[in-house]
């Protein structure tokens, strides 16, 4: 039986590797690394968190030997605008020059940076890929998206484009948590439900449109979203949780289908907006 010594080690920039047979993993980038790097070609895989807080790290080349990818990298890379996979990487791809990495073989987006653009063909969105990239503005989410994983955009602050979600099933658990320059949100049809914390502490998001179809709102979904001035509800609604809108102090109109306002006042989340009910 054949055994393997691990053995650690660092280049001349101070970031640390470590190996063990044929796997040689990028254990560590120091926060003080600044403007390019390219991970060498001997590295194959890259260890969870090894590559965060890189706040003067400007772009990235990832050799086409890497095979795997940690979860939570690349968070709080507050400068990092270019991240390439290397063409003929037989796992990943960064299509259409979008600085982000993409799982080729099922379309999944697992790791953005603060100038990603999301390409047509992406079907996932991953947990956590855009997690703390506190310097992207502006993203366009594709119809072709069928899922957006939990804390997708968390604490994504200068996020200020209106977010248009369609052909998704359901906005995730603070998936856009703390975007709290975000203004205005579109849930189209076919969403059934919007998750726990999915836009809490969105402190500058002033309306809210969802569209026929969703029956969900879960706990502090929008809570301490405190500029939030409009409400469109549609009537497929079937529950929202007690503190769906907790802190929402601001409220001015909730705009409601014709005739449902009876309806709607058996749900605790808004019976203290009872007098801001507008039917449509």
């Amino acid at each position: 039986m054949k055994t393997f010594v691990r053995k650690h080690f660092r280049d001349e920039y101070g970031v640390q590797f470590s190996t063990c047979g044929d796997i040689t993993t990028l254990t560590r980038m120091p926060s003080g690394l600044k403007g390019a790097y390219r991970i060498p070609d001997f590295v194959t895989d890259i260890g969870a968190y090894a590559i965060n807080g890189c706040n003067e790290l400007t772009s990235l080349i990832i050799p086409k030997t890497v095979s795997m990818i940690g979860k939570n990298n690349f968070e709080l890379c507050e400068q990092l605008t270019s991240l390439v996979v290397e063409q003929g990487n037989p796992m990943f791809d960064s299509r259409e020059n979008c600085n982000a990495i993409i799982v080729t073989a099922t379309n999944t987006l697992v790791h953005g940076c603060n100038s990603s653009s999301i390409p047509d063909s992406i079907e996932v969105i991953a947990d956590s890929a855009f997690s703390q990239r506190r310097n992207l503005s502006h993203i366009s989410i594709p119809d072709s998206v069928v899922y957006i994983g939990e804390f997708a955009f968390l604490g994504c602050y200068s996020l200020e484009s209106e977010i248009k979600l369609q052909g998704i099933h359901q906005v995730t658990r603070s998936c856009f948590d703390g975007c709290s320059s975000l203004k205005k949100v579109s849930i189209g049809s076919g969403i059934e439900s919007v998750e726990s914390g999915a836009f809490a502490a969105c402190s500058m998001l002033s309306e809210v449109v969802i569209t026929e179809g969703t029956k969900y709102i879960g706990t502090y979904a929008f809570n301490d979203c405190n500029s939030l001035a409009s409400i469109t509800l549609p009537k497929s609604i079937e529950r929202i949780e007690s503190t769906a809108f907790d802190r929402c102090n601001r409220i001015e109109r909730v705009f409601i289908p014709k005739g449902s306002t009876d309806y709607f006042m058996r749900f605790d989340a808004l019976k203290q907006y009872r007098h801001r009910f507008v039917e449509l």
